[in-house]
């Protein structure tokens, strides 16, 4: 009996060499041929604190596989499916210059590359392990914005119901002690993300139906911001009754720090009693083989790769020599004079070419900051998180409304961010994207242009224009001087005529 089992060991190990050896060179294919995305990735695992995770990511999936039982591996057609959208998808990122798109599409190749190369019955049978491997991408920041808003709506509820008297303006929080801002890093996204990961390992590992699993996750979620809701209000009441004495600074990260591994350490409560209710998992039951293995799937798995990236090489991103004019013209407007730029805000851009400008009509002063660029690509898009209105350094962005404005021959509802400075300056600005003489008020109408354009070979000029005016109490007074200013302004297509002639 001994030998028997022995024997079936030794087969199933022999079984197992050469699809491990072809997913190994499928994954390494993967990350040299799209080298950018996984280079991506792995920088933002390093450089940012809200995803150093990234980096353990991969090793517990294997960990997770290996303590499932052991099936012998097969082939899945379908897969190849899978692969085959996820190549498409990488490219559609890749033309529309979003790097989470690309980045779940290379993640999502991954594991259709799995599947194609192990079979169904170990995509079945790692299901919870391949999905852990999401993680991976970087995502998330989109939700900040949202996060800090709920934070401060948040924090200014608790402390008016402690009995503190409180203000808001956006982000900016004040009480009798001080002033308080909720930045990007009190937002809570590095704690909701470290709650997600930790409660998708433990679901992986000790929660045994899906429904549970699920369940799990969205508590997960649920405490993680009733969590940072009740750190941030903390933080403020602490400081606020101590006279600013506790909790501004060190002491700050500490008690953030004892306080989540208190939440974590309750979550991981939950967990246990979920994990206790539940049935043996289907999924640690071995399963049959459906189809044998072939090498020839290993292949076929890596072919959309290759064709996304010749595509993205030679088509996409296809080099051009397309030279900046020598200096960008402002725009002109009627009856307004052209002063230089303001020194005090210098929104930060990646174009070819920025130029900037004060424009005065009698009391009325508006502010005007332009980038150009010969194309959008890889290191230098037009719409990217460093093309914006503030810097997070002198100027932080505390909310945004949305107003109707005219300008180039259109009205319509617009954004308008609205932006805290140093000595209590408040700004108002609207930011406008460009492309081959189409101005877009919407990134993401652009982003979805530029992608349909780039896929067919077609990557013209654009640019960005960011207008702003200067406001005290209210941002429709920044409002009443942008108004007058975008309906004098001269045509957007005489602007770039103009300064195409000067190329």
């Amino acid at each position: 009996m001994a030998a028997f089992v022995s024997e079936i060991s030794t087969a199933q190990r022999s079984a197992w060499t050469l699809p491990v050896l072809a997913y190994a060179g499928f994954a390494a294919a993967c990350g040299v041929l799209l080298h950018p995305t996984a280079l991506a990735m792995g920088q933002t695992w390093l450089a940012s604190s809200s995803y150093h995770h990234g980096v353990a990511v991969a090793p517990l999936a294997l960990w997770m596989i290996l303590e499932r039982p052991r099936i012998t591996p097969g082939t899945d057609p379908a897969s190849l499916i899978g692969v085959l959208l996820a190549a498409l998808l990488w490219l559609a990122g890749n033309a529309a210059g979003v790097a989470l798109v690309e980045q779940i599409a290379f993640v999502s190749l991954l594991i259709a590359g799995a599947g194609a190369i192990f079979g169904a019955c170990a995509l079945r049978q790692w299901t919870a392990p391949l999905a852990f491997l999401y993680f991976m991408v970087p995502f998330g920041g989109m939700l900040i914005p949202v996060l800090q808003q709920a934070t401060a709506g948040a924090a200014v509820a608790m402390l008016g119901f402690a009995g503190v008297p409180v203000s808001v303006d956006g982000l900016l929080i004040r009480t009798p002690t001080g002033l308080f801002e909720i930045a990007e890093a009190c937002a809570g996204l590095n704690f909701l993300l470290a709650a997600l990961m930790i409660a998708g390992l433990y679901a992986c590992q000790f929660l045994k139906t899906n429904k549970t699993r699920l369940a799990f996750m969205l508590i997960a979620v649920a405490v993680a911001l009733v969590a940072n809701f009740i750190r941030a209000f903390a933080l403020i009441l602490i400081a606020t009754l101590t006279d600013m004495r506790i909790a501004v600074g060190p002491d700050h990260l500490l008690i953030g720090l004892v306080f989540y591994g208190l939440v974590l350490a309750a979550l991981l409560w939950i967990g246990a009693r979920l994990a206790r209710r539940e049935a043996p998992s289907p999924e640690r039951t071995p399963s049959m083989m459906f189809k044998p293995w072939r090498g020839a799937f290993a292949a076929a798995a890596l072919a959309p790769v290759i064709l996304a990236s010749a595509y993205a090489h030679f088509v996409v991103n296809a080099p051009l020599d397309r030279t900046a004019p020598t200096a960008l013209s402002p725009f002109s407007a009627p009856g307004w004079r052209i002063l230089p730029a303001p020194q005090n805000w210098r929104p930060p851009m990646t174009a070819d070419r920025i130029a900037g400008a004060t424009y005065e009509n009698r009391d009325i002063r508006v502010y005007m900051a332009s980038g150009y660029f010969t194309h959008d690509r890889p290191g230098a898009e037009i719409v990217n998180y460093h093309n914006r209105a503030w810097d997070n350094a002198e100027w932080r962005r505390i909310g945004a409304v949305e107003r109707m404005i005219y300008l180039f021959g259109d009205a319509q509802m617009t954004r308008m961010d609205l932006l805290a400075g140093a000595r209590g300056r408040r700004l108002a600005a609207i930011t406008l994207y460009w492309r081959d003489g189409k101005v877009y008020k919407d990134p993401h109408a652009f982003k979805h242009a530029q992608m349909a354009g780039k896929l067919m070979g077609r990557n013209p000029e654009g640019g960005i224009i960011i207008i702003a005016a200067s406001y005290r109490q209210s941002p429709d007074e920044a409002l009443s001087a942008i108004r007058p200013f975008t309906h004098n302004i001269e045509e957007f297509a005489s602007w770039r005529a103009r300064n195409k002639a000067s190329s």
